[in-house]
């Protein structure tokens, strides 16, 4: 559930895992930050009602003196409509007590009838939330690399970068129209002209990337990049005694 990870478990876990490792430093900071937007999606359900969702991103961070992170920690939590088929997407199907919404059966992928909105069935669904990382490989992004995975490796890219050096990278390396990295054989005419206009070094570092993760970070899904942004802008000092 995600309020049962994150602040709390998502906090502590980079807490204990980095600050461990740097009993020689006397300062860090220590942010925690979240961005959240509305989708129009995703599709429509079998009778043609519209699919609504959205997207809470909430990343969690270490940065040393010169803001450069050290560690971070990032996870989201995406809800839907009932009338939408995936099975392991959590819902929200409306303010307890008020009409029930189209309800898709997840099996069939047909629409089965209205929801009822009891304060019991409400209150089932938000403690039945997961998180991206909690839903792991149900999630269905790619079984060969899910969410979770993608995540975990971009996070280790990060380290070592400043807020705006990643936002450089992304201007660079990423595509303005899904905000995935670029790829040599895109089918996208803008992403392949952004492309053609690397450097040699910048292509062989997108192909890096690209090995171990192709999903994007700022787009309908999520702004990632902006959860670390507001992480550092909500940093805070921690004293870490010398031993």
């Amino acid at each position: 559930m995600f309020k049962k990870l994150l602040p709390i478990s998502l906090a502590s876990i980079f807490i204990c895992s980095s600050i461990s490792a740097l009993a020689s430093e006397t300062k860090v900071y220590q942010g925690l930050g979240q961005t959240s937007n509305f989708r129009v999606g995703p599709g429509k359900d079998s009778e043609g009602k519209q699919v609504y969702s959205f997207n809470y991103v909430e990343a969690a961070a270490i940065f040393d003196d010169q803001g450069k992170i050290i560690n971070v920690i990032v996870d989201a939590l995406e809800v839907s409509s009932p009338n939408y088929d995936g099975e392991s997407m959590p819902h929200f199907s409306g303010w307890p007590e008020t009409e029930g919404v189209n309800l898709t059966d997840h099996t069939t992928k047909k629409v089965v009838g209205k929801t009822e909105n009891t304060v019991e069935n409400v209150t089932k669904e938000v403690d039945n939330w997961k998180t991206k990382r909690e839903r792991g490989t149900t999630y269905g992004m790619n079984p060969k690399n899910e969410w979770d995975e993608q995540m975990d490796y971009f996070q280790e890219k990060f380290k070592g970068k400043t807020v705006d050096e990643l936002e450089l990278i992304f201007t660079k390396l990423y595509s303005d129209v899904n905000g995935r990295p670029l790829k040599e054989k895109s089918r996208n005419e803008k992403d392949t002209e952004k492309y053609s206009k690397l450097t040699e070094a910048e292509k062989k570092e997108v192909a890096d990337i690209t090995a171990g993760a192709t999903m994007s970070l700022r787009d309908a899904h999520g702004d990632i990049l902006g959860a670390i942004k507001d992480a550092y802008e909500n940093r805070v000092e921690v004293i870490i005694p010398n031993k």
